[in-house]
């Protein structure tokens, strides 16, 4: 993404008005890290992280301000002059320099203000950039937070993920997405899914069309994205194919490097797979907590027959 896209997309949000460099707006901002140029302006230069957006905060304002004319041109033009540079925020409504405004215009990069704060600035800067520049997949999947827990419902076409999908906002569950399910990692391998923005909070039920989830069940019952924390695989019942059916063994499932547990449903006449999803989900939640119920049970039959007790 470029500046013209983060004023077009956040001017109102973060309250950002372009100062100087206007032609520069096409210049790319390739990593959500954001960087206060302390050092920098101190004369510091070492391993400068020059890539990021420099956002100049009051302490840094202040300390330029007592140097120079000259000095100050000498050193922003060192911090800002590198191919790479993207832009600078001045924060608190600061108002520029002389010096600032030469360097600026003279070499064409987009110097932006805001009335924010530099702490809350950098902190809601920083969470969208992350979702912009985070690499991302879109899957053949629908998604649905299920007792705060986002699971990720896949299987082939037909199979009644879009139809269980619909029974668990029937049960006060919360839809995001159908048919196709972007994935974002976020920072801390965090995977994230939500819905083309297109088709947000439609869904499609064969034998109806398609529905609005929104309208039909209420704003308290669609989200517009959810962490993705259990992927529960619906596929046809076999008689021939041995079903997991203690839970000793882990399954996961890997999108953009990160591992999913995973939980595989077979579907067959008479299964209820909403009810099948929720204690999926709640027995997850149980995982996440350290509590694994049959291990806690092979671990007491192991002891009872160590007794001599089985």
């Amino acid at each position: 993404m470029d500046i013209q896209t983060l004023l077009t997309e956040k001017a109102k949000d973060f309250k950002l008005k372009l100062l100087v460099g206007q032609g520069g707006l096409n210049r790319k901002i390739s990593v959500s890290a954001l960087n206060r140029p302390g050092l920098a302006i101190a004369g510091f230069f070492e391993h400068f992280p020059y890539e990021r957006i420099q956002i100049i905060g009051i302490i840094e304002y202040t300390y330029l301000q007592s140097l120079s004319y000259d000095k100050q041109l000498d050193i922003l033009n060192k911090i800002f002059s590198h191919e790479k540079s993207a832009g600078c925020i001045l924060t608190r409504n600061l108002k520029p320099t002389d010096a600032m405004v030469k360097i600026f215009s003279d070499l064409n990069i987009p110097l932006l203000s805001t009335e924010l704060k530099s702490s809350a600035f950098i902190e809601d800067m920083r969470y969208y950039l992350d979702g912009k520049l985070a690499p991302s997949i879109s899957i053949h999947a629908v998604m649905i937070n299920v007792y705060g827990l986002g699971v990720l419902i896949v299987g082939k076409s037909g199979i009644g993920k879009s139809e269980c999908a619909i029974e668990l906002v029937k049960r006060g569950h919360k839809f995001v997405a159908d048919d196709v399910v972007n994935i974002r990692k976020r920072s801390g391998r965090i995977l994230v899914g939500s819905g083309l923005e297109v088709t947000k909070h439609l869904m499609e039920i064969r034998g109806i069309g398609i529905i609005d989830v929104k309208k039909l069940f209420g704003i308290g019952n669609i989200l517009d994205e959810s962490k993705i924390e259990l992927i529960i695989e619906l596929e046809e019942w076999e008689n021939s194919k041995e079903y997991e059916r203690i839970g000793l063994a882990d399954s996961y499932t890997e999108y953009l490097d990160v591992k999913i547990p995973k939980v595989v449903l077979p579907v067959a006449p008479g299964r209820n797979l909403a009810v099948l999803v929720e204690i999926a989900s709640l027995n997850q939640r149980f995982k996440d907590k350290g509590y694994f119920t049959a291990r806690d049970l092979d671990d007491r039959l192991q002891k009872e027959i160590n007794k001599g007790s089985l």
